[in-house]
């Protein structure tokens, strides 16, 4: 599947969420975007500048785990207006999942879906 679809699967599979892009955190730009309306380039920039931002900064990052095992770093942002949501694996430190949603949108969901998502990628490379 292609990761356009992908990401309009994601972003139609949670309420309340405006954008799902794919992040390339080395050269901190979006290689692939969903959203709701036309989004400006230079809103795409700044959403891949603050994920890298937020997983290079330590003392920022969420992780889940498995057993021992780390397997998703998670960032989550809310501002008055939106929520944002960052998700990558420890696989691959260099590409993450990045979401735009309403404050109401429930974010466990949508970080287990960017989860399913990402460890559906690593499963089919």
């Amino acid at each position: 599947m292609e990761m356009s679809q992908r990401l309009t699967d994601l972003r139609g599979s949670i309420p309340g969420c405006h954008v799902a892009a794919f992040i390339d955190l080395s050269t901190q730009m979006v290689l692939a975007v969903d959203a709701r309306s036309k989004q400006p380039q230079e809103r795409l920039d700044l959403l891949a500048d603050r994920a890298k931002a937020l997983f290079s900064t330590p003392g920022v990052t969420i992780s889940d785990t498995i057993g021992e095992e780390q397997i998703f770093d998670q960032v989550v942002v809310c501002s008055e207006d939106n929520t944002e949501a960052f998700v990558r694996t420890n696989a691959d430190t260099t590409e993450a999942i990045g979401l735009v949603c309403s404050r109401s949108a429930n974010i466990d969901m949508a970080l287990r879906r960017c989860q399913a998502m990402l460890a559906d990628i690593g499963a089919t490379e």
